[in-house]
Order: structure tokens, then C-alpha cells, then sequence
């Protein structure tokens, strides 16, 4: 099981970023992948490309409704050239408050489209030069000839999935699942897998051939209850300003309802800590990955032959003037070898 980092790149400038994935290989992650919440997904990558040699480049993930496949497909083709054949599409359907109120797009029909886009997607990044992309789907279509030969004949595409009609989409045509965060080992392995591979069986696939990443949430420090703290308003932050249904079903699937009502309750009223207060140590301690080094390496190590990776979210953060975020994330860089 291989180390992952993730940058959702909010209050960090893409040199920073960079930086931090040239340490992040140097310690011995296995990869590194931004988010498309608040920058895109394929600069940061680029940059991150040019100054690695070894460390995989993801896409956690690219959202299907901003972009076309050809668009998302080309960029693909030409950042897995340019990295000398390390990226890692992940794509997801987003939800419908990022879809429509930061995108003014409809969110239609997700599972049809999710279905068509990875479907179509994948002839795009597989087409040699001369061969035609011929495709007819309800929301998706295309007739195109490719002029350029990608490095490799198959990038690895994952579906962001959890609930269940899009986990069967998942089975059905990508590679694996790339899995979001606050989700146990438990459930992975019980619940989401056996979803998954039954899917794709079901649709003539091989089963044992799917893959599955997971992006923890990880909050690391020598002091633990400052570190748990964190993790605590972390998952809370999920529920306001902007609500994620995602992680909602997540805490319910656990059995956290109390945990979630508290949540939805509290934090559109502003009142962080009370929310806070219902995240209990069962609660973070079956969904986040949260406390002192040794603490969190015992954590990730339990995802050990359930995922092929854990992707680190890095949650320690601080209003304070002197917080240092660059110097948070050099925790988790250290946690291999703490």
C-alpha cells in the first residue's frame, strides 16, 4: 500500500505546492494529486511534473460537468506525456450546490452521465493516431480523429463513488473507485467493495482487476488533542458554507446520525463548537486518521490491503497569524519515516 498527498490548493500558491511534492517524493510517497475545488486540476500537475521524476500525478477529482471529455481527455494525453506516463485520472459528477451555484450548470442525470463521460473518455486517451472516436450516447457524443499518439495505451481512470447507483457505474466501466473522505476500513471493505466488484461482474468484467484509492482525512501533531481538535471541525466544516450530501451519507452509513443532525444543525448557525462537540472519539477514530505521528501511521496502516492507497487531506489547519501551513503539511510528508 502506497502514500498519497492531496492539495485542494486554497491558502498555498502553486510554487508552494510544488515544493512540497518535490519533498513529499524525496520521502517516499507514492503520489501526489490535486483536487479541482480551488484550483484546476491539470496546471498545479504540470508544474509538479517538471520538478519530479519518480512520484505519480493524480486528478482527485476532476469535475465531469465542467469539462468535455475531449477537453479533459487532450489535457490528459499531453500532462501524461510530458510526465513521462505518471498520471492518474480521477473524475467525479461533483453535486448539484457545486454544479449549479459555482458553475451555473445543471446537474443532470448523473449516474447516465458519469457512465457515457468515463466511457468516452477512455476511447479519447486509448485512440491512436488514425483511428476514429466514434461515439452515440444520450448526453454524450462525438466523431473524432486523433493527430497525436499518446505515450501510453491506457491511463488509469478512477470514479469518485460511494453511493450505490454511482458505485455500479464504477464497476461497470472504470478502472477502480476513488474514494472520498471519512470512509473506515470497515466500510470499504464490507460495503463499498463488494458493491463495486459485484457491478462489475455483473457487466462481463474482471472483478479483482478494479482498484481502490482513498483520501483520509489526516490531522498529525505532538499534540494530540490540538490534532484531534482539528480533525473534529474538519468533518464539521463539511456541512457549511457549501453542504456536501457526500459526507452526510457517510456519517449516516456509519451509524453518526446524531454526529450529522448535530452538524447540519449547528453550523449553518455559525456555532463551529457545538457541532464540534458531537464528533466524538468513535466517530474519529473510525473515519479520520487523526493525532500523534505514531497514532496516525498505526491508522493508515490499517487500510493495509484493503486500498491500494491512502491519499493524505490534510485537515491540521489554524486561524492563527502565526500558523504555518506549509509547515502542517511537512507532518504528514514525515509520517513514512516518523
Amino acid at each position: 500500500m502506497g502514500y498519497g498527498l492531496i492539495f485542494p490548493g486554497g491558502g498555498m500558491t502553486v510554487r508552494d505546492i510544488v515544493g512540497l511534492s518535490v519533498e513529499a517524493e524525496a520521502a517516499g510517497f507514492n503520489s501526489v494529486y490535486v483536487t479541482e475545488a480551488w484550483r484546476s486540476g491539470f496546471v498545479p500537475l504540470t508544474a509538479i511534473a517538471m520538478a519530479t521524476q519518480r512520484i505519480r500525478l493524480g486528478t482527485y477529482v476532476l469535475n465531469a460537468y465542467g469539462r468535455s471529455p475531449l477537453l479533459t481527455g487532450m489535457s490528459a494525453i499531453d500532462l501524461d506525456e510530458l510526465s513521462g506516463g505518471r498520471l492518474v485520472l480521477g473524475i467525479g459528477s461533483g453535486n448539484r450546490h457545486i454544479n449549479e451555484e459555482w458553475q451555473g450548470i445543471p446537474h443532470k442525470e448523473p449516474y447516465r452521465k458519469m457512465h457515457e463521460y468515463v466511457t468516452v473518455l477512455r476511447r479519447i486517451v486509448q485512440a491512436r493516431i488514425g483511428e476514429t472516436v466514434a461515439y452515440e450516447g444520450k448526453l454524450h457524443r462525438m466523431h473524432w480523429v486523433p493527430a497525436v499518439q499518446p505515450l501510453r495505451t491506457h491511463i488509469p481512470l478512477y470514479l469518485s463513488a460511494i453511493f450505490p447507483k454511482m458505485v455500479q457505474v464504477a464497476g461497470q466501466v472504470a478502472d477502480g473507485v476513488a474514494i472520498g473522505a471519512i470512509t473506515s476500513v470497515e466500510y470499504i471493505r464490507d460495503v463499498l467493495q463488494p458493491r463495486v466488484r459485484t457491478a462489475a461482474a455483473e457487466a462481463g468484467r474482471d472483478p479483482n482487476a478494479l482498484g481502490f484509492l482513498m483520501a483520509g482525512f489526516v490531522s498529525v501533531s505532538e499534540d494530540r488533542e490540538q490534532a484531534r481538535q482539528a480533525a473534529r471541525e474538519a468533518i464539521c466544516r463539511l456541512f457549511h458554507p457549501l453542504p456536501h450530501p457526500y459526507y452526510d451519507f457517510m456519517l449516516r452509513e456509519h451509524g453518526f446520525s446524531s454526529a450529522a443532525d448535530a452538524a447540519k444543525k449547528y453550523m449553518p448557525e455559525g456555532k463551529l463548537q457545538h457541532a464540534a462537540e458531537a464528533m466524538t472519539d468513535e466517530v474519529l477514530d473510525r473515519v479520520t486518521i487523526a493525532g500523534t505521528p505514531e497514532e496516525c501511521r498505526r491508522r493508515i496502516a490499517a487500510y493495509q490491503h484493503v486500498v491500494e492507497e491512502v491519499i493524505c487531506v490534510n485537515v491540521f489547519y489554524s486561524a492563527a497569524k502565526d500558523f504555518d501551513l506549509k509547515a502542517s503539511y511537512r507532518n504528514i510528508v514525515r509520517l513514512p519515516h516518523a
